[in-house]
């Protein structure tokens, strides 16, 4: 998935052909262009996820691991009721 949006309180936007996801707590600073592949579940409970990031600047020729939260995952219009529920107006 790339990210594609910065979102509210250094959360990132992520989006492939299919699906969008907003992740936080990459121990890299993610810019957008940059990929993130999600690998394997670490914490289900917590939505923590091994991952593997590839970043835009260097043309996707490294990958480095990392651990995400998943805030959210799911289609374009579930986003759009996600962000409509959790958004104080």
């Amino acid at each position: 998935m790339e990210v594609v949006a910065y979102m509210h309180n250094s959360d990132l936007l992520l989006q492939d052909e299919h699906r969008v996801a907003i992740i936080n707590g990459s121990h890299y600073v993610l810019s957008l262009g940059d990929r993130v592949l999600i690998k394997e579940v670490i914490d289900e409970k917590a939505k923590i996820y091994q991952v593997h990031i590839s970043f835009a600047c260097t043309d996707h020729s490294m990958m480095h691991e990392d651990e995400i939260q998943i805030r959210f995952e799911g289609t374009r219009e579930s986003l759009d009721e996600y962000l409509t529920k959790t958004t104080v107006h």
